[in-house]
């Protein structure tokens, strides 16, 4: 290599030195004034840490019902916790209403222990319910089939009573065998009650459900025409707020999605969306299900008043189911039974629309 070449090599690689030196440079400087730049001293709006974040302000809890063999328990604060609200479903199970099994692991152990139940759970003519004792804080949850929890012990009821009556003997009998069966494969401690108790117990909520198992209803006739279009129906539903539901009646319904009352056709036949606009009615009925409704007199009266205004709207007559028309006095009457039922309802700690209302009465 000649000197020449020697020295245009050296000069080519001093150059490239301080070029990458120069762009070193550079670099720590943009750096330095992008950090100036872009600190953030203030909280990220698309990120708050969750002590940071406001508490959600909840809805008024309703009283929950207390079995008659439980003593009461404090109310629960305004700020209500996810496991607080689990607990509560399965505090609903108890043997007066439910037969129920409980079944205690030697070892914790997920739900796929209960698989053998799990898919027979719609066997039994009745409701099952499941719920364990999550080892993760030791409270109990109702569990579903997407549970992937470890659980130290379950409860497995099989409900006495709905509104098709009581549950009979054999299936007792077939949902102990089965929760017999499930335990013994786990080797797990199992406390089984009695069926013959357990039917006994049975026919005597079945007895006390028939008792206050009442749908009252108020009827509207068209006093100058043989039919009310649907379309005027539907728009007076609407102006009192009334949606119509997969029942085929339109629904006053509460913050929770659960009906206060309900407005269908006197013969029963369901209007549907694609024809309640065409067809026409000879009558309409207001319905309140006294069992499935809070504070039932309250709305009883509701339902009372808005008879009355659809009635004046609709230039239609108040009557009863022999389509007599019902005075001050007889709609009076209907509330005293209203009133009756509820108060026997409260009584035996089974609220008329509370959850547990829900259960027997579904």
């Amino acid at each position: 290599m000649s000197e020449l070449q020697m020295s245009l090599l050296g000069i080519g690689i001093v150059v490239v030195l301080l070029i990458y030196i120069f762009s070193l440079l550079q670099q720590h400087r943009y750096s330095q004034t992008f950090r100036k730049t872009f600190k953030q001293d203030h909280a990220d709006i698309l990120y708050t840490p969750s002590e940071q974040m406001p508490s959600p302000v909840a809805d008024p809890v309703p009283a929950t019902d207390i079995p008659a063999h439980t003593s009461a328990v404090p109310a629960p604060s305004p700020k209500i916790s996810h496991v607080a609200a689990v607990e509560s479903g399965c505090a609903l199970l108890s043997d007066a209403t439910d037969y129920l099994a409980e079944m205690h692991l030697q070892q914790p152990a997920g739900i796929e222990v209960l698989a053998a139940l799990w898919s027979r759970r719609f066997d039994f003519g009745h409701a099952v319910y499941v719920c364990g004792l999550n080892v993760n804080g030791n409270v109990w949850e109702k569990i579903v089939a997407e549970n992937t929890a470890t659980y130290a012990a379950f409860k497995l009821a099989l409900q006495l009573v709905n509104r098709s009556g009581a549950v009979s003997e054999a299936k007792l009998i077939q949902f102990k065998e089965m929760v017999n069966i499930v335990g013994t494969e786990v080797q797990a401690e199992l406390i089984l009650p009695d069926v013959k108790l357990a039917v006994a117990r049975a026919a005597k909520l079945d007895e006390f459900c028939v008792s206050v198992d009442r749908i009252v209803g108020l009827n509207l006739l068209p006093e100058d025409r043989q039919h009310i279009p649907g379309a005027e129906v539907a728009k007076i539903c609407e102006q009192h707020g009334m949606r119509l539901q997969a029942d085929g009646a339109f629904h006053l319904l509460d913050k929770r999605g659960n009906s206060l009352c309900s407005l269908g056709n006197i013969d029963n036949t369901p209007f549907q969306y694609h024809t309640v606009q065409q067809r026409g009615v000879s009558g309409l009925t207001l319905l309140l299900d006294v069992p499935l409704t809070e504070q039932a007199v309250q709305h009883f009266d509701q339902m009372a008043e808005l008879a009355h205004e659809i009635g004046n709207q609709l230039n239609a007559t108040l009557v009863d189911d022999h389509r007599k028309i019902l005075s001050p006095e007889s709609i009076a009457l209907i509330r005293k039974q209203v009133a009756a039922i509820e108060s026997k309802m409260l009584a035996a700690h089974v609220a008329p629309g509370g959850a547990q209302a829900r259960r027997l009465f579904s």
